[in-house]
């Protein structure tokens, strides 16, 4: 079975071009891009269980659990980190 492929625009490329200056125009940092994939990954994998797609479940809980352990790493004190 082919799928149709859509015209993909990468985000920064969207933020780009929008004169909305609400958009920030800085690179995002590690702990917010381990927070945004923690809660994406659990969204998708609620969405995968719900569908019975269960392997792919597993491994969303996976990348949930991993980005969820970096947001520990990368907000412990200095002192902490390894």
């Amino acid at each position: 079975m082919k799928h149709k492929v859509s015209k993909l625009v990468s985000l920064e490329c969207v933020a780009q071009e929008s004169d909305d200056d609400e958009v920030p125009h800085r690179p995002m940092s590690p702990l917010e891009a381990a927070s945004f994939i923690e809660g994406m990954a659990a969204e998708l994998r609620i969405m995968a269980r719900n569908t019975k797609l269960s392997a792919l479940s597993y491994f969303l809980e996976m990348a949930r659990i991993e980005a969820s352990a970096e947001i520990e790493r990368l907000g412990a004190p200095s002192s902490e980190k390894h």
